[in-house]
């Protein structure tokens, strides 16, 4: 979270207003979460109040770093996000439900999506020495790691897509739609919701043989040209493509190369991880690691 808040608002000084900000951030999405299955909390109700003033909490957190970043002279060249909001914006109230839906969207994902990583490396050692193998060559061994570098790891995006589909990181999508269309040879009439059953496409054992197995090959470039595009989409596609897809697949990579890069990833046996389907994916329990410094 402390990541996110810094790469979308610029620097945080303050360390409570950071924990004040998740113990509200926590309650805002367990209610979004508890809404899947139909718990939506009474008007009025004193629950209702909790999440209201969560919320609130979140826009004042949001509006203290307006006003900090619009007395500062900022260069184009270290803009963060919440500078092109400020500017774009037409209102307060659109820039506050702006930055919060983007810190929700950027936090939990992305965190959930190091975590089944994490697992997935732990699990597989040879996988695990490969990657380290190429961020060694293109990273180096003590260098910082910029966008150029990592951008040369292939290896690493394969191991990153295969965790966004094995992890059915994101399980659905809905939309709206605007006209009528045939789908699958049904007719749907417009102002129709459609959810889509992402988690359903990543694991279709037609393009994706031992759905259930991790394996970064199937990404490889060799691979992937005999598959439809349309196989795998974890952050949708077209006008309504997630607007935050590289900035997570990139914070995600570099995370994932520093720790293969200095540790040897293990997993404590006999843990029972099942994955939790619901805004976003995430395991059942704590996933326990061991960690070994490489020489």
């Amino acid at each position: 979270l402390k990541a996110d808040l810094m790469t979308l608002f610029g620097y945080v000084s303050d360390e409570s207003k950071i924990t004040e900000f998740q113990n509200n951030y926590n309650i805002y999405w367990t209610a979004m979460e508890a809404s899947l299955g139909g718990k939506c909390p009474k008007p009025g109700s004193k629950e209702e109040e909790n999440i209201q003033r969560a919320l609130r909490g979140a826009k004042d957190f949001v509006k203290g770093v307006v006003e900090m970043r619009e007395k500062l002279e900022i260069r184009e060249d270290n803009e963060r996000f919440i500078d092109i909001l400020i500017r774009h914006s037409a209102d307060e109230a659109t820039l506050l439900d702006d930055a919060v839906t983007y810190v929700v969207g950027g936090f939990h994902t992305t965190a959930n999506y190091l975590v089944w990583g994490i697992y997935f490396l732990a699990g597989n050692s040879a996988v695990q020495e490969k990657l380290h193998v190429e961020i060694l060559e293109h990273c180096g061994k003590h260098e910082p790691i910029s966008m150029s570098t990592i951008s040369k790891c292939v290896y690493l995006k394969q191991v990153s897509d295969e965790t966004l589909r094995c992890s059915v990181l994101a399980p659905f999508a809905a939309r709206y739609l605007d006209e009528d269309i045939l789908l699958g040879g049904y007719p749907i009439p417009g102002g129709t919701p459609i959810v889509h059953a992402l988690g359903v496409s990543l694991q279709n054992p037609e393009y994706f043989p031992e759905p259930s197995k991790f394996d970064p090959d199937r990404f490889s470039p060799e691979n992937i040209k005999n598959r439809p595009n349309t196989a795998f989409q974890p952050f949708g596609v077209g006008k309504r493509i997630c607007p935050a897809n590289r900035f997570a697949n990139m914070e995600a990579a570099v995370c994932i190369a520093a720790m293969v890069r200095r540790f040897e990833i293990g997993l404590v046996e006999e843990q029972k991880i099942e994955p939790v389907h619901g805004l976003v994916t995430h395991p059942s329990t704590e996933i326990m690691i061991t960690l070994k410094h490489r020489h």
